[in-house]
């Protein structure tokens, strides 16, 4: 057959090498996503991991990374002040604030917020109820300890991945993992090492080097190189890090991605993952992946900055949204059918019912439909609406969602090509 061009499809028709060029050609809807992204990252110190990661994203427009860092902990005291003694922190002794609200007390961590839409986000620290956490898409917690957070905080990180679909990522460090104390929170439930057991207690080797385990190499995004020689080179002239905190078994069902291995050729986990609930874990048990970034041979060379990246990208891929449509061909009615499934979640990622859901389908012809999806008896939360294709070609929809109360829940977009006469003649009859 031809390659494609309509004219060496008609000749070779006409030549009687093909019985008909109608099938030669078929358009293809490629669902890009649509950002951005928002990952919350939250740190315990402030440090050079946040720089690179920071610098990594900084052009990324599909994604936003907003930070959370803590400069100095909670200090309790109790103290008879004297006449015009401050209450707060003394770290903001000599800076100039309108009242005592401004800043924080001694009773209270000091925290720098870095990336925020506006001036009320994250005002109050890290966020203490599901439609605030719920906004960001991941979540990023380094060398930060369990107690920074409250119980209910601790569980709302849970749901945050197995009940919204969010990813989790924890890095390495003094206060993560066992030694932040994780081993009896919800939070270890979600992480894909087990936190207690002979492994976890046992003393991290005093410098270890990356490397890849056979799953993977099959993984896209964990991999930098074209081929698996270069990337085996990469590998050997990484530094050795200095920081792993030692983990328990595997969990079933996670995938050991990395390892890291001590002089004496023992190999500790270093890189996991799982699925847990609706989302997925990620644990980075090494706590200076910086000296990565340090350990730069050229200004071109930005080994770090790629892999941030790319584990950013994992992180979000696959994320639900609280407005999601697909597309599914409708075998039962006309050719062209398709039927449009919209699934709406509150700002908790709960089924919203009562909602008005609006479509707008630009087709090839150059003209809109507008259509209003339905409730569906089966699924709380799903609206569904039926369209037919006048002529083959690329169609797009606009979704827009409106709670009860008027407020715009979100809106999304999709797309599907019908294919016409490719689909009729995919088959010759004999």
């Amino acid at each position: 057959s031809a390659d494609g061009d309509p004219a060496q499809l008609a000749a070779a028709a006409a030549a009687g090498d093909e019985a008909t060029p109608a099938n030669n050609r078929r358009l293809s809807a490629v669902d890009r996503g649509g950002g951005p992204y928002r990952i919350l990252y939250v740190s315990g110190r402030p440090n050079w991991e946040f720089k690179f990661l920071r610098r990594a994203l900084a052009d990324d427009d599909q994604l936003e990374l907003v930070g959370l860092v803590r400069i100095a902990r909670r200090e309790p005291k109790f103290s008879f002040r004297r006449r015009g003694e401050r209450s707060t922190n003394s770290l903001f002794d000599g800076f100039e604030h309108p009242d005592d609200d401004a800043a924080e007390s001694y009773d209270e961590p000091v925290l720098v917020r870095l990336g925020t839409a506006d001036a009320e986000e994250l005002r109050g620290g890290f966020p203490r109820v599901a439609d605030e956490l719920y906004r960001y898409d991941a979540l990023i917690l380094d060398d930060i300890e369990a107690d920074a957070f409250t119980q209910d905080q601790l569980t709302l990180i849970e749901e945050f991945v197995s009940r919204r679909g969010g990813a989790l990522l924890m890095l390495g460090g003094a206060e993560s993992f066992a030694a932040g104390n994780y081993r009896r929170s919800p939070v270890a439930n979600a992480l894909p090492v087990y936190l207690d057991g002979p492994s976890a207690a046992a003393t991290p080797p005093p410098s270890a080097r990356l490397a890849l385990t056979r799953e993977g190499w099959l993984e896209p995004w964990v991999r930098l190189r074209k081929t698996e020689p270069e990337d085996q080179q990469r590998l050997a002239e990484m530094p050795s890090f200095q920081t792993l905190n030692p983990a328990g078994l595997l969990k079933p069902g996670a995938t050991l991605l990395a390892e890291a291995r001590d002089p004496a050729g023992a190999a500790h986990p270093a890189l996991a993952v799982q699925r847990y609930g609706r989302g997925r874990a990620a644990a980075m048990l090494l706590g200076d992946l910086w000296r990565w970034g340090l350990h730069r041979r050229s200004e071109r060379d930005d080994d770090l900055g790629a892999w941030w990246r790319q584990m950013a990208r994992w992180l979000v891929t696959d994320v639900p949204r609280r407005v999601e449509v697909d597309v599914l061909a409708d075998d039962d009615g006309p050719p062209g059918a398709v039927t449009l499934r919209a699934r709406v979640r509150d700002a908790e990622y709960l089924p919203l019912d009562n909602a008005e859901i609006a479509i707008r389908i630009a087709g090839p012809e150059g003209r809109d439909d507008e259509l209003t999806a339905e409730p569906s008896a089966d699924e709380a939360g799903l609206y569904v609406a039926r369209h037919v294709a006048r002529t083959p070609g690329p169609y797009r929809a606009a979704v827009s969602a409106v709670a009860p109360d008027g407020a715009l829940v979100g809106e999304c977009r999709t797309g599907w090509a019908p294919q016409g006469p490719a689909d009729e003649f995919q088959r010759r009859p004999p």
